[in-house]
């Protein structure tokens, strides 16, 4: 049977069926897409393109600390910056082939030095330290320390580590530090830069005696937290408090 225009049923039925077969397989790809972008958003909510947190602070209560008295131990005469890379200071040497720069390379990859001292005027590099808490004596961290120390000492690079502990002197600090900076300076450069001078009063102190205070360096006193989650704990807080709210644990 034709239709008045010429055209079968048969032709009107596959007609219609294709176009069917058209609109499901245009509906099946725009829910597909919808749920794939429902799915990015709440991937996006959840973190999932950028799974990061903000660390509380950059240093640790021992760096911390210990910068306190780095601070005493330099006065002006240095610049200090913490948490630098390795590659930031340390590069492969021109002669090397690219394979064995790449090695090179990989060997510093994610290493950092604790501290960076350097000239105010310049920030020409003086030297590194590094503090070693008790994780340094790990294996896997004495090779660390190790392979720094080769590395530094081959490319002219003083290095000095200092043990984390409770009490430090900034006038046996600063000594090391200016004596480590004086043995590599050459002789036709500027002259080495000197320890600061400082009124050591930490260094007269009893091994048990309250540590400085990283920031403003007063001697601390013991305080006993009477809320919250470290209700009844003690605690080394500033003396200065509430000008100075800086505490370390016991």
């Amino acid at each position: 049977m034709r239709c008045p225009h010429g055209v079968t049923w048969r032709e009107n039925v596959i007609s219609a069926g294709s176009a069917m077969v058209w609109i499901v397989v245009v509906v099946t790809v725009l829910v597909l897409a919808l749920l794939m972008y429902a799915l990015r958003m709440r991937s996006r909510s959840n973190g999932g393109d950028f799974p990061y947190r903000r660390r509380s602070a950059l240093f640790s209560p021992a760096e911390r600390s210990f910068l306190g008295a780095l601070d005493l131990a330099t006065g002006r005469d240095f610049r200090i910056f913490g948490k630098v890379r390795v590659g930031d200071l340390l590069a492969p040497q021109d002669r090397l082939d690219a394979s064995a720069r790449t090695t090179a390379l990989n060997k510093i990859n994610r290493k950092h030095f604790d501290f960076v001292l350097c000239r105010p005027h310049d920030l020409s590099v003086l030297c590194v330290i590094e503090l070693n808490d008790k994780s340094h004596q790990n294996r896997d961290r004495q090779l660390r320390d190790y392979f720094l120390i080769d590395a530094c000492k081959g490319a002219r690079l003083p290095l000095l580590m200092f043990d984390a502990r409770r009490v430090y002197s900034p006038s046996e600090i600063g000594a090391k530090i200016a004596k480590a900076v004086s043995e590599n300076t050459p002789s036709n450069s500027k002259p080495p830069v000197q320890a600061a001078e400082v009124d050591d009063e930490q260094s007269s102190l009893e091994p048990d005696a309250p540590p400085r205070c990283p920031r403003c360096a007063s001697i601390m006193v013991m305080r006993t937290a009477k809320g919250g989650d470290n209700a009844g704990k003690d605690f080394w807080g500033c003396p200065n408090f509430p000008r100075c709210r800086e505490i370390l644990t016991v």
